[in-house]
Order: structure tokens, then sequence, then C-alpha cells
């Protein structure tokens, strides 16, 4: 008797670390490289993020690429969404929401990748990354250059006193820093 085929299982990736650290641009990589493959990709940004154009991904350097906005994590198991790998950009803005949708693409077989910034301005873990970490297949953390001393960055420095923990901006609000010059809001450790 021939055994039955194992149950196709998707897989489950990581990109994450400070601001400024190329995040962005190694999800468009591997976006690009799945496409030359010829892999459906899904790309999903939230749409709290008003940083770039409602229809696409973009760096910091100005690259972009088109992308489906979501308003929430949900909408990535949508039909209309069908896709055999679905890489998803900013994904601190979808928080614990994000953890199921994720896990249910990838027992349907899908590839999933995420990308987003793993630690807020004081230093503490964002969700998704504490509940997604452990169920990834692979983990890719990145860090950028600290704007202080040069060394690399792990942190990201808030330069701006707003109480909100997740606030929208780019180099105007925010620095990458390294653990040694990164200073956490007063009385907040990390």
């Amino acid at each position: 008797m021939t055994p039955a085929p194992a149950p196709s299982v998707g897989r489950l990736e990581v990109i994450c670390g400070p601001m400024f650290a190329g995040k962005t641009t190694m999800l468009m990589e591997r976006i690009r490289q799945a496409r030359a493959a010829g892999v459906v990709v899904g790309v999903f940004r939230p749409a709290r993020d008003t940083r770039s154009s409602p229809a696409s991904i973009m760096t910091h350097s100005g690259l972009s690429l088109g992308a489906t906005e979501i308003d929430s994590a949900d909408e990535v198991l949508a039909g209309r969404h069908a896709c055999t790998m679905a890489a998803i950009d900013e994904a601190h803005f979808f928080a614990q929401a994000l953890l199921e949708p994720c896990l249910e693409l990838r027992r349907r077989g899908a590839h999933v990748l995420v990308a987003g910034v793993d630690l807020d301005h004081r230093g503490r873990m964002f969700e998704p990354f504490a509940s997604l970490i452990p169920h990834a297949d692979l983990v890719q953390r990145l860090q950028g250059t600290c704007a202080r001393c040069g060394r690399p960055s792990t942190h990201t420095q808030r330069l701006v006193e707003e109480e909100g923990r997740i606030v929208v901006g780019g180099d105007d609000l925010y620095e990458a820093r390294c653990a040694a010059c990164f200073k956490p809001p007063s009385g907040m450790a990390p």
C-alpha cells in the first residue's frame, strides 16, 4: 500500500529589526525573487501607515512596489487575495491580530513573509513579533547603523514626545540607535 502524501504545510518567515535597517528592502527582494520563479505573491500594507501611496510599500530610499492596502489583519485571508505567498509589511501596525491570519495561511500551504519593527520606542517587544517568532521557520533580525556613533543599530529612537505606541513618521521623528546610544523615554526602562 502506498502511503498517503503528507499534507502541504506552508512556511512562515519573519524579517524584523529597528527602523532604517532594510526590512522593506529585503521584503521587496524576496518578492521579486518569488515572482521571477512564477510564484503568485500578494503584498499587503496597513492602511494606518500614511507615509507612502496606499497602493505600494516603499523603502526609506524611495523604492516602491505595488501592494494592497488593508484595514485589518483578517483581510489577508480574503478570497480575492488568493496567492501562494503573502508578504506583509509594517506588521507591527496589526499587533496581535496578525498572528492567526498568518498561521491560517501557513496551514493552507502558503508561504507567509512578515516584516516590521520588533521593538517599540521604549525598547519593548511589539506584537505580533513576540507571538510570531516562536512559530517562524526563519527569523532574520536586521540591524542598521546608529545615527549617533555608527555602530550596528538595534533600537528605534523616537525624537518627539508622543504618548502613542505607534506614531507614523520617518527620519523626521525617528533615528536608528545602538543599545548604548538608545535612550528610552524618561522613567521608562526597556
